[in-house]
């Protein structure tokens, strides 16, 4: 980070220090007296000028109380921060912006926030620093106010001093198709290719777009393009492929393409590790991402082999308002019965069913409190239900499954939803530890079951920062 001549730093003795590189060095030669004359019981400019021209709050407390003796950490410790790659993740949604600003060394996100209705009168930006969680009511009309306001709350919370601190953008964008099976760098011809795409999701890719856009305005780093679908790229044909006339793939590419694929992703990253350590080789794993959207994955060998999402995200498992798998033929029955059209039938399927339809709940934890309720055992029975349809299958598919994982906000935390669900496959020799599953611990199943029920954060945000990185060879 580039600074004004009269925010440089000034030695006692008139040396002039322009930068953190040039302290680093400064530092490896300083005379002790010339230290403690800026560092003592009642200050430390060093610190200050860390904090307030290079807004790097984290590291001025880090050196704030080290001493003379301690010179060689402080060292360490600036190193460490100028090697720190920064990468800001972005997920643009409708009437929503998402951002985590990720410091990939520590795998630490110094704020993360989310605008939402935007262009609404009930917008409001939610921030979360150093744990704590603020949220006030904002006016954005669009997604380029929408950057301004990420922009400000990043800078005036002095998480970095500069825009330069960011290495890159990663922006998650919902569909890929068959064109983007990994993340790409996104210049002009790949944005006119991704509005070519928005055909395929166009509740998604449009606002995925314009929020790109929105930031190429103003970051003039590098962005990189990570795709939902792309983890799912390696499912076989015969899986991915309906039962249509084929001309409809060829033509239209109708076919499963799958979401949630950073998650899972990430997931089976931090398995297929744990399994290394155990020599393991080639691990057949049933991935459930549940939350209010759900999903679930079977991996195999690292690799996806098939996904419960289809074409839309809309297929699968029941979620929180989305209705999941049905027979096509009743959309066209409720459109003729009820006078409806097309966008009214998207937005009963994907906005008004799932959970929320069945019992008036789409949150699992309001319908945990009401399960003496017929209508909400009903919607917990009908999601159990689906959930343990699609483990049996991928556990077929895969002739066998060695872990099965469960993450996202239910995944992770209803543990009387991973009961009743795992209770179906005491045939496979999985057996529950009730205990370690009521206390969401990262293994929940006994010591002498032969598959492991692991309990995972995900973090998808992470993995896009990850990737990211890796395409731009940071």
């Amino acid at each position: 980070m580039k600074i004004n001549p009269e925010h440089y730093f000034v030695l006692h003795g008139g040396k002039t220090i322009k930068d953190l590189d040039e302290l680093v060095h400064v530092f490896k030669t300083i005379d002790k007296k010339i230290f403690d004359y800026h560092v003592n019981d009642s200050k430390n400019d060093f610190a200050n000028w860390i904090r307030y021209v290079f807004k790097s709050r984290k590291l001025a407390e880090e050196i704030e109380d080290l001493r003379f003796e301690n010179l060689h950490l402080i060292v360490k410790l600036l190193e460490k921060h100028l090697e720190e790659i920064t990468i800001l993740v972005v997920n643009g949604g409708s009437s929503s912006l998402k951002f985590q600003l990720i410091e990939l060394s520590s795998k630490n996100a110094p704020i993360k926030g989310i605008i939402e209705a935007i262009n609404l009168d009930r917008c409001n930006i939610t921030l979360t620093l150093n744990g704590e969680t603020t949220t006030k009511n904002v006016t954005v009309k669009n997604h380029d106010e929408a950057v301004a306001l990420m922009i400000r709350s990043i800078l005036d919370n002095n998480i970095i001093g500069d825009l330069s601190e960011i290495k890159a953008l990663g922006h998650r964008v919902v569909h890929g198709g068959e064109t983007y099976t990994d993340p790409i760098i996104i210049n002009d011809k790949i944005i006119e290719k991704l509005k070519e795409l928005s055909s395929l999701a166009p509740l998604h890719n449009p606002p995925n777009i314009s929020c790109i856009q929105a930031c190429m305005k103003i970051f003039n780093c590098p962005h990189v393009a990570v795709f939902d679908t792309a983890f799912h790229s390696t499912i076989p044909k015969e899986k991915f492929m309906y039962g249509l006339p084929y001309e409809y793939y060829e033509k239209y590419k109708i076919r499963k393409y799958g979401f949630h694929g950073s998650s899972h992703k990430y997931v089976a990253g931090l398995i297929n590790e744990f399994y290394k350590i155990e020599n393991k080789k080639n691990a057949k794993i049933i991935i459930c991402h549940l939350g209010n959207g759900c999903s679930i994955t079977a991996v195999k060998n690292g690799k996806s082999l098939n996904t419960t999402m289809g074409f839309t995200p809309l297929d699968g498992l029941i979620m929180g308002t989305r209705c999941g798998h049905l027979d096509p033929a009743i959309a066209a029955h409720i459109g003729t019965l009820l006078n409806l059209n097309y966008e009214q039938l998207v937005k009963i399927f994907n906005k008004q069913s799932g959970l929320l339809g069945i019992s008036g709940y789409s949150d699992m934890r309001d319908l945990h409190k009401t399960e003496n309720e017929e209508k909400s055992k009903l919607a917990m029975d009908m999601f159990i239900d689906r959930v343990v349809h699609y483990i049996g299958a991928y556990v077929a598919e895969m002739n066998g499954v060695d872990g099965i994982v469960f993450t996202g906000g239910i995944g992770e935390n209803a543990f009387y939803i991973r009961k009743p669900i795992l209770e179906n496959f005491t045939y496979l020799d999985l057996k529950v530890d009730n205990k370690k599953n009521e206390k969401n611990e990262f293994i929940v199943s006994g010591k002498d079951s032969l598959v492991t029920v692991f309990v995972v954060p995900t973090n998808e945000e992470l993995q896009i920062a990850h990737e990211t990185k890796k395409v731009l060879k940071l």
